[in-house]
């Protein structure tokens, strides 16, 4: 088949994918362990985690690190101000806020999934992407179907977002942040490789949530974790973190940032999956449907990379 000749985009777009449903398998099954916890401790922790497992990299290719160009600094600071900082932060502060029944679920994740608007608009913009036809209908139609997956009944769902609460803020701010930052990556990650952006985010990352956390917040309620907590720190690490992150711009270096953005719509398909196996929560025949198409989406989309 056409889609196997050479199939490194295949494995690229896999990559995106896989990454997109270990972040899935975080918010349903890690994240609802720490609700009660203040949401910077909770990203300041996992960072300092992902800084030490990456940090070897940062020493082995000191020589690119220290050449770094302007525009990949700005890069840098941007997605690690936007992405592991402020849209890891408010996506967290607004699971939490579900978590307590302080708003629905619903609210933050449709909210959450205006990201690949953002994105494609900023590819456009600032990376000059320029892709097919196809691709921008299947686009849309993958982001509806991604919409429709998690909820069903999606009119009524729009109808009952209120912006005034601060969970809903929480989200559209996160889908803004971690929209603009796929842009960004792809700067970043073109010019110093996966390994070496992964490893700064994280490092990046650390630094500024320890500032936060000791003048904002009180560094004392870190020792209410507990054993489990940090056991599942550690598995966060290996998995929907720095593993996840590894896999995503492993594919995102190759990738526009403009299909990159549609295959992160995996969260929704997985979740729906893992919300079943774990909690029994039952697909419906319209989620089932739009799953269906969501895949097809992809391997159209995959399909067409000669025209990326």
């Amino acid at each position: 088949m056409q889609l196997f000749k050479g199939n490194s985009f295949l494995m690229w777009a896999l990559s995106i994918i896989l990454a997109a449903t270990l972040w899935s398998l975080d918010g349903t099954i890690f994240r609802p362990n720490f609700y009660e916890f203040p949401a910077i401790n909770i990203v300041f922790v996992e960072h300092i985690f992902w800084a030490l497992l990456l940090s070897p990299f940062i020493v082995w290719w000191w020589s690119r690190v220290r050449k770094i160009s302007k525009k990949s600094l700005w890069s840098l600071l941007w997605v690690s101000l936007f992405w592991w900082l402020l849209g890891t932060l408010m996506i967290t502060e607004a699971y939490f806020a579900a978590f307590r029944w302080e708003t629905t679920l619903s609210t933050v994740i449709i909210l959450q999934k205006l990201q690949p608007v953002f994105a494609l608009w900023l590819a456009a913009i600032l990376l000059k992407e320029k892709l097919s036809t196809k691709f921008y209908v299947f686009a849309v139609i993958a982001i509806f179907s991604a919409y429709m997956i998690a909820y069903w009944s999606l009119w009524k769902t729009i109808w009952e977002v209120s912006f005034s609460n601060n969970a809903a803020l929480f989200a559209l701010l996160a889908a803004f942040a971690f929209g603009s930052s796929t842009v960004f990556g792809k700067s970043l990650v073109s010019d110093l490789g996966f390994r070496v952006s992964t490893a700064l985010r994280f490092l990046c990352t650390s630094v500024l949530a320890g500032i936060a956390i000791i003048i904002f917040w009180d560094v004392s309620t870190l020792s209410n974790f507990t054993t489990f907590h940090w056991q599942l720190f550690l598995l966060i690490v290996f998995t929907s973190g720095a593993g996840a992150l590894t896999f995503y711009y492993y594919g995102l270096k190759n990738i526009p940032a403009s299909k990159a953005t549609i295959f992160e719509l995996a969260w929704p398909l997985s979740g729906v999956f893992f919300d079943w196996y774990f909690n029994w929560n039952i697909l419906n025949s319209t989620q089932i449907i739009f799953s269906l198409v969501l895949v097809v989406c992809f391997f159209i989309i995959i399909s067409d990379r000669n025209k990326s």
